[in-house]
């Protein structure tokens, strides 16, 4: 009888065994399939360790001992885990400003996802979560946390860049701060903006109904705009006056589509701004760029070539000395890169062109240029939790975004 009960039991825990290797086997070949390559490679050699440590524990006769080292056991392994989420699977970040109004508002928390594009691997300990800790306390380590310790680097990703996205990256002043915006342009793209219509390519791009810009417009009927307006719960919305019909507003092609609809407003403009001497990151006078009036310009890809004159040293200098490693500059109408005269230049990586929803209340690649592949850390998943103008807001809840 007694045999018989161990037959059973090695049975049964064979068949475990086989279930939980199946499983795992079966998620690694989805992550394949995925092209997430590394993460079942990733999977598979945790599940051989955790495999193993635990066989090996077991061996452990002193139970003392042996309570001490699955305590750390378990304690290395969330640690492990934890790390291993937040570096390369997603992350937990906070809207900073009002510049993606209506579709993030300020202070909103949001989930990053980091698998989309591909996890960035980190160039620096001060980028590893927790493990960070330690170097802070070491003086010579603190000294170059500005620094890359190693290049940059990418792991594949299930999905590729598209215009319309929304993600969060570093900017390219200061890599501590972050910032998120709507792609516009890609690697390659030429970007055009006449009069707040922005066209990629020769074609309108198409912009979210979410998007938000200065209208001025005449009042029709004052009590049914007001009567709409708080329907729309557009208490906020800063109405100025320059007379008692005609106004101004900050909408969104939504909101604005309403008060169409519902014949309050009549002579709708977008407001268009002037120029501003160095506004645009482009540093030229004789290129007079503003947010609403600018290009064509052709946003950088890597391997792409440039011949270096007066109006491309405007262009993309920025670019060249901010997130290409190298330092350009000009002297008696020739050009120097790294200290050596040439021609042209060649750009190493991809770069992207971003956009803020509420045009007129940020500040994006129009001032300060376009994004490298380098800086993007994630594409934005969904609110997590959203407190707007001080009230718990339930119906964004999770809400995605896209």
């Amino acid at each position: 009888m007694k045999n018989k009960f161990n037959i059973l039991f090695s049975y049964l825990y064979m068949r475990k065994l086989n279930i939980k290797y199946l499983t795992i086997g079966i998620i690694s070949l989805f992550f394949l399939l995925l092209n997430l390559y590394w993460l079942s490679l990733f999977l598979l050699v945790t599940s051989f360790l955790y495999c193993n440590i635990k066989q090996l524990i077991g061996f452990i006769k002193y139970s003392a001992l042996k309570n001490i080292v699955v305590f750390f056991s378990i304690f290395l392994f969330v640690l492990f885990i934890g790390i291993s989420i937040k570096l390369f699977t997603a992350d937990i970040f906070k809207i900073p400003s009002s510049s993606m109004e209506n579709m993030l508002y300020a202070d909103d928390i949001i989930l990053v996802n980091k698998l989309n594009y591909g996890p960035r691997l980190p160039r620096s300990p001060f980028e590893i979560p927790f493990i960070n800790i330690a170097f802070y306390f070491n003086d010579t380590a603190k000294s170059h946390i500005k620094e890359d310790w190693w290049t940059y680097k990418r792991l594949s990703g299930t999905s590729k860049i598209e215009r319309g996205d929304i993600f969060v990256f570093n900017s390219t002043w200061d890599k501590n701060f972050i910032l998120v915006k709507r792609c516009i342009s890609l690697p390659g793209d030429t970007i055009t903006i006449k009069d707040a219509i922005i066209y990629t390519n020769r074609r309108l791009f198409c912009s979210p109904k979410t998007e938000k810009n200065n209208y001025k417009f005449t009042v029709k009927n004052k009590k049914a705009l007001y009567r709409v307006m708080d329907s729309l719960a557009l208490h906020d919305v800063l109405i100025k006056n320059y007379s008692h019909t005609f106004k101004q507003a900050n909408l969104s092609k939504f909101e604005l589509d309403h008060l169409k609809k519902n014949k309050c407003i009549d002579s709708i403009t977008i407001q268009i701004d002037s120029f501003v001497k160095e506004k645009t990151f482009v540093k030229n006078d004789n290129i007079k760029w503003t947010f609403d009036n600018m290009g064509p310009f052709i946003i950088p890809k890597k391997g792409m070539q440039i011949k270096l004159n007066q109006e491309t040293f405007s262009l993309y200098q920025n670019i060249i000395n901010s997130s290409e490693g190298s330092k350009i500059i000009t002297v008696n109408g020739r050009y120097f890169i790294n200290n050596r005269k040439r021609l042209s230049y060649t750009f190493k990586q991809d770069y992207f062109f971003m956009m803020g929803d509420n045009r007129k209340e940020t500040l994006d690649s129009r001032a300060w240029g376009v994004v490298p592949k380098s800086n993007i850390i994630g594409k934005v998943q969904c609110v997590l939790l959203s407190n707007y103008q001080t009230k718990f807001r339930w119906d964004r809840l999770f809400k995605n975004v896209k």
